[in-house]
């Protein structure tokens, strides 16, 4: 081991012993979330959620050993990743080869177990109720044979003692032998983690040089945009030298490309796939190529003819998936090197100066002629929602002694790369900016979406996993999107700490079970008991919740919790099923009528600012429809559209129908609400000149 690998390794895990310390957890789970973070940078998988579990001496007699750290699962891709990480106390570990196959072994095992439904699930289901409903959840997927394909992460503080390659393969279960799961397998051990570091740290651009790094140069076609003033080039690149440059930079080369590789799910890929290894001399035929830019495109002459002979700051905008499906074909060897060398991409690049990237990498993602529908969703990222939550969370500190930032990391990784900018490794600046922005102050969009989809009465949403309940929160307000001043800011922060709270509050109670269902659920009641009215802005400048407020908070723990309790004895019902159905947020109202709020957490009514102007004109644009129109809605809420509404929806369609006819006051949460109603009942088929 080297004395630079000496020292990350210290400094690493420094900061994840005393995370531990400070959050009252196991070194070995700080090590987990903070390896990926690594994982997630590099594009390797989404947002992963820490599970832990592992067999005992008496579960191992009837399946064998299985281990358990962190799990994802995207109902979008069918991609299932297992987590599993190898822990060493001692100084300067080393991870043999022969320790890293028996985690993945474990892992798999890990995954039969949930699948055969064996007595281990049943032990879980009492002991670690989040646990048995991640089981529960696998096999329920695999049953209906939505897992398309089966990550296993092996994670470790050791450095490998020599390089860890296992060939890809297969899952295929006795019982059905049609249905076939590829399994990947993906190593991180802290050579990984020191070279991810490296990049971020040391070459914060990309520089590409075809003829020296790569021998080659690549023949182009020019063009200009005089209005836009922008050079464009189309060109003929070799696959193998874009799988080779990808090997490099990773996800670095696509963090502007809106898109994820969505994996084997998609019928384009395999096709992709299948192409590269059967006849990759038709690969440039059959593909649609990349659409990218760069900040500068180096050109050479000769004989009158234009070759591309290096790139500054080149970012692949459109062909993500394409990049990747190359780049893994490449990885598993799935192609013989001098077959490799039959296939090529079309590349379009655009030069673009860095001040204008923005924009044009929207533009190209929206209009490009893409492989796969591109989702409204997936352009979020640089949505001015997005733009102006990362604005206020670089300015806003909060009003403690010692002030600190609420960090939005708007894009994967940003974190990561604002820190190496701050300075080098283990320096004072670096953590000064690692204290100002602590890791329990940092979010993502998914994290945003959860919160307000609680508050917007929602939290059977919120509990559908970041990706869905993202989907779901950006259809509600692409078309009318918030404006995210100081307030809004604010308020969205005070919302996280409530939810914080309550998770602590389960933690020190010892409930291990189904905390984020809670939480979220904690937060739609207190939004709806308190009217909207509950006072974020105490919470805000104070950084914590009201006393007051707490036995409230408990009381609403005490009746999910047993609604909870109730359904885990049901056998034919998943409470984590059961949270994500709008009936069970009925059932939640339903039992908690007697819940109210005191009136010294919420806002004086008399000190309340008057309204926005954006918000008068969604009370003008709600009375302009008419009662008939929001009577027609209620209609359909009732009829076909009685599972897409919860009871409060309706009753506020209701209510703001009779408040026109009665030409009553129409306050701007109401019609807001109601607005936000309607748009998702468009998209659930209501038509609006239809009388229902």
């Amino acid at each position: 081991m080297t004395q630079e690998e000496k020292q990350f390794l210290s400094e690493f895990m420094e900061m994840v012993t005393e995370t531990a310390a400070t959050n009252g957890t196991k070194p070995e789970t700080e090590l987990t979330k903070a390896m990926i973070e690594y994982v997630v940078d590099n594009g390797e998988a989404l947002s992963p959620d820490i599970c832990e579990c592992q067999s005992n001496p008496i579960t191992e007699k009837f399946t064998g050993r299985y281990h358990l750290n962190a799990f994802d699962y995207s109902e979008t891709t069918g991609i299932l990743d297992l987590f599993g990480t190898i822990y060493y106390e001692g100084q300067s570990p080393t991870l043999p080869v022969s320790t890293a196959q028996r985690m993945v072994n474990e892992l798999a095992i890990l995954f039969q177990v949930a699948i055969e439904g064996s007595e281990a699930k049943k032990v879980y289901r009492e002991q670690d109720p989040d646990v048995a409903d991640v089981l529960e959840m696998i096999r329920d997927e695999y049953e209906q044979k939505h897992i398309e394909l089966i990550r296993l992460f092996v994670l470790s503080n050791g450095f490998a003692a020599e390089p860890l390659d296992i060939e890809d393969g297969e899952f295929t279960h006795k019982n059905k032998r049609n249905y076939v799961i590829p399994i990947e397998y993906h190593f991180w051990d802290m050579g990984e983690i020191l070279k991810a570091e490296r990049l971020r740290q040391n070459n914060q651009e990309i520089l590409i040089d075809f003829q020296n790094e790569y021998q080659t140069r690549m023949e182009c076609v020019e063009t200009f945009d005089e209005v836009n003033n922008i050079k464009s080039y189309l060109t003929i690149m070799p696959a193998i030298t874009l799988a080779k440059i990808y090997h490099t930079y990773k996800v670095r080369l696509i963090d502007k490309n809106v898109r994820n590789f969505l994996g084997g799910k998609i019928k384009v890929n395999n096709e992709m796939a299948k192409t590269l290894t059967e006849t990759p001399e038709l690969f440039f035929s059959y593909n649609n190529g990349i659409s990218s830019t760069a900040a500068n495109v180096d050109i050479t002459e000769e004989n009158g003819r234009k070759y591309i002979t290096a790139l500054r700051n080149w970012h692949i905008v459109n062909g993500g998936q394409t990049t990747s499906t190359i780049y893994n074909a490449y990885r598993q060897k799935q192609i013989q090197p001098n077959l490799f060398g039959k296939a090529f991409v079309a590349v379009k690049i655009s030069e673009v100066p860095e001040h204008a990237m923005p924009e044009l990498v929207g533009n190209i993602a929206k209009y490009a002629n893409s492989q796969t529908k591109i989702k409204d969703s997936d352009l979020s990222a640089n949505a001015p929602y997005m733009m102006q939550l990362e604005a206020q969370s670089r300015k806003e500190r909060t009003q403690e002694v010692h002030s600190t930032y609420w960090y939005f990391e708007r894009l994967r990784g940003q974190f990561l790369t604002d820190k190496g900018l701050a300075g080098g490794s283990g320096t004072l600046k670096v953590k000064k900016f690692e204290e100002e922005r602590p890791q329990s102050q940092r979010f993502n969009k998914t994290d945003v979406a959860k919160l307000e989809m609680a508050w917007m009465d929602k939290p059977y949403e919120a509990c559908k996993g970041g990706e869905v309940c993202f989907d779901k929160f950006w259809k509600i307000i692409k078309d009318d999107m918030p404006t995210v001043d100081e307030i809004y800011f604010h308020n969205v922060i005070a919302k996280f700490i409530i939810y914080k709270r309550v998770d602590s509050l389960l933690k020190m109670e010892g409930n291990k079970g189904h905390a984020s269902i809670i939480c979220a659920y904690t937060l739609a009641l207190l939004s709806l008991r308190s009217q909207g009215k509950l006072d974020l802005n105490y919470i805000w400048q104070h950084q914590t919740i009201q006393d007051d407020l707490l036995p409230t908070i408990k009381e609403c723990i005490r009746a999910i919790s047993d609604h909870l309790r109730l359904l885990g004895s049901d056998s034919a019902k998943n409470p984590q099923t059961e949270s994500k159905k709008i009936d069970f947020w009925n059932n939640i109202q339903n039992k908690t009528l007697a819940i109210t709020l005191p009136d010294s957490v919420l806002i004086d009514e008399a000190e309340v600012v008057t309204i926005t102007e954006e918000q008068k004109q969604t009370i003008e644009k709600s009375i302009a429809r008419g009662s008939d129109f929001w009577r027609n809605l209620s209609t359909w809420s009732k009829k076909e559209g009685r599972n897409r509404m919860s009871i409060m929806e309706k009753k506020k369609i209701d209510h703001i129908a009779a408040s026109i006819d009665h030409n009553k006051e129409i306050k701007a949460k109401l019609a807001e609400d109601c607005e936000r109603s309607l748009r998702l009942a468009k998209d659930a088929g209501f038509d609006p000149n239809y009388l229902y």
